[in-house]
């Protein structure tokens, strides 16, 4: 384990000279650190009988061992409504009919949260990322739908064109509560919204 360690400490150590860190740069040394780590406790739970010091040291370890699974569930859990803008594209398609004719306009925060090529399933509608546009301009009345941050003066502002076809909720804070099972609760929150726009009978109702 010397042998895997030393280069791998060395590594971070001479990269940590650098003005300008980021985790990227030291990310490939982790597989490492982990075997090593995972030979370690290997090392303790298998000689746990010897004395209190590795029974202590063995239930250490299989408490960050629970203790791990637990947060990267927790972690998975955010990650999978930390994409509000890829959940919005995917709400488009399954909303709306294959033959229907859309033209979507993506704002910068819905492609910052998950948009992509790859969700673009559809050879027959136009997806436009255009950030050249505010809210204001009249080119948004060329849309059929707009997938944008939900704010709520963006939302007015466009009443009179669009309409919010459906809000796609995202992750907001970890709350804590005693007094409830788990204690631990991720609070979500309304992050982007799929507008449509108004048809012609829906304007003259309003």
């Amino acid at each position: 384990m010397r042998l895997l360690l030393l280069p791998t400490v060395g590594f971070i150590l001479i990269y940590s000279l650098l003005p300008h860190k980021e985790m990227r740069f030291i990310i490939y040394t982790f597989p490492v650190l982990s075997l090593v780590a995972a030979r370690g406790c290997s090392f303790v739970l298998c000689n746990y009988q010897k004395s209190w010091m590795y029974k202590l040291g063995s239930a250490v370890v299989v408490g960050q061992l629970l203790t791990n699974t637990a947060y990267t569930s927790v972690c998975l859990y955010v990650s999978h409504h930390n994409y509000p803008g890829g959940r919005g594209m995917q709400e488009l398609h399954r909303l709306l009919p294959v033959t229907a004719d859309v033209f979507v306009h993506i704002d910068t925060y819905a492609a910052e949260t998950g948009v992509s090529r790859f969700l673009e399933q559809n050879a027959n509608w136009k997806y436009d990322k255009r950030e050249d546009l505010s809210v204001t301009s009249p080119e948004f009345k060329m849309y059929s739908h707009l997938l944008m941050e939900s704010n709520t003066t963006k939302i007015q502002l466009l009443k009179s064109t669009h309409q919010p076809l459906a809000f796609i909720e995202g992750y907001s804070r970890i709350t804590f509560n005693l007094n409830h099972f788990p204690p631990i609760r991720v609070q979500l929150e309304r992050k982007t919204v799929l507008m449509e726009k108004k048809t012609s009978s829906t304007q003259i109702k309003e």
